[in-house]
């Protein structure tokens, strides 16, 4: 595997990856907290989320409590988890267990004289980011919920439309149109249609198709099978819209992080009417398979809103459904 896979490279073969806690504070005003690497430590000038190294025995969350304590002199944190990846980006390996924190005590200061500076998300792109920032924030700001479309070939359309009306007012913000039963210029006017609708909500988009259609009817992205990315051999399309995969074992989420996807839908997790044959994996191999690969991933087959502790419980992003958010 290479650093970009999300796992050890050559240089760090054999090397356990070092643990690390990270908070991302943010305020009521949405702005996000990063520190700046000091002069003499790796990565000195770079920006970060603060957070400091594991040291056992102690359970990860009380390391991250002890770090920002340290650190920016914070103090009773409401935090819960994100997301945990590996990376080898640097000296050596590391595993970054990341949580959201909406709540806290005191006023964060730099206490190792470190630059601190609250910063919007968009204005994230005008700083140096340390490597793999960028999974953080992908998996900060995706929803807990993916809904996918049923066939619209197959349906009444007054039924369907009806359905995405009552999904998108359920609460869903992002969304695959996933119907194989239509041709190019049936399905790029239904995209229209479901963008239109989706748009009123501050919804996203994602398309099964190509990049071209994607920019013609102004979707938010494309979501594609691995294989089919394999087969591009790159990303798509820039890094205004969003990517993502479909993957089914450990070698696909790799995969989709060399290719640079913005996250993953990895399935089945159970047995599903869609994909009879299919026995479902489990939620321990779904958690191996899922392992510490830098990208944010939903889990997919059999899984309704009652799953959904369960899912980020197993290192999920969240979950990835039809028939739970399709009434």
């Amino acid at each position: 595997m290479t650093a970009a896979d999300g796992m050890v490279d050559d240089r760090t073969a054999g090397q356990q990856p070092l643990d690390i806690a990270v908070g991302v504070l943010i305020g009521r005003d949405g702005r996000l907290l990063i520190a700046q690497r000091r002069e003499g430590t790796p990565g000195a000038g770079c920006w970060e989320f603060p957070g400091g190294k594991h040291e056992p025995p102690e359970a990860m969350h009380d390391c991250l409590a002890r770090e920002l304590a340290e650190e920016i002199g914070v103090e009773n944190l409401q935090a819960r988890p994100v997301i945990r990846f590996s990376h080898a980006h640097g000296e050596r390996p590391v595993r970054l267990h990341v949580w959201r924190i909406d709540h806290w005590s005191g006023e964060p200061t730099g206490r190792e004289g470190q630059t601190l500076r609250w910063v919007e998300r968009k204005a994230l792109a005008d700083y140096e980011l340390l490597p793999a920032t960028d999974a953080i924030i992908k998996a900060l700001f995706l929803p807990a919920r993916y809904a996918i479309t049923p066939s619209r070939a197959a349906a009444d359309p007054g039924q369907w439309f009806a359905a995405l009306e009552r999904c998108l007012a359920g609460g869903i913000r992002l969304l695959r149109l996933r119907d194989q039963g239509l041709d190019d210029t049936a399905y790029a006017a239904l995209a229209t249609d479901v963008i239109v609708a989706a748009r009123a909500y501050g919804a996203v988009v994602l398309l099964d198709r190509d990049a071209e259609m994607c920019r013609a009817v102004g979707a938010d992205g494309l979501h594609w099978p691995v294989g089919r990315l394999l087969e591009a051999g790159a990303r798509p399309l820039g890094r205004e819209h969003l990517v993502a995969v479909s993957a089914h074992t450990s070698f696909d989420l790799a995969a989709a992080v060399r290719l640079e996807a913005d996250f993953a839908v990895l399935s089945p997790v159970a047995a599903t009417p869609t994909h009879p044959g299919a026995p479902g994996m489990g939620w321990e191999a779904w958690r191996v398979a899922r392992g510490d690969h830098a990208l944010p991933v939903y889990a997919l087959g059999g899984l309704d809103e009652a799953d959904l502790d369960t899912a980020i419980e197993q290192g999920a992003q969240g979950v990835a459904a039809i028939r739970a958010f399709w009434r």
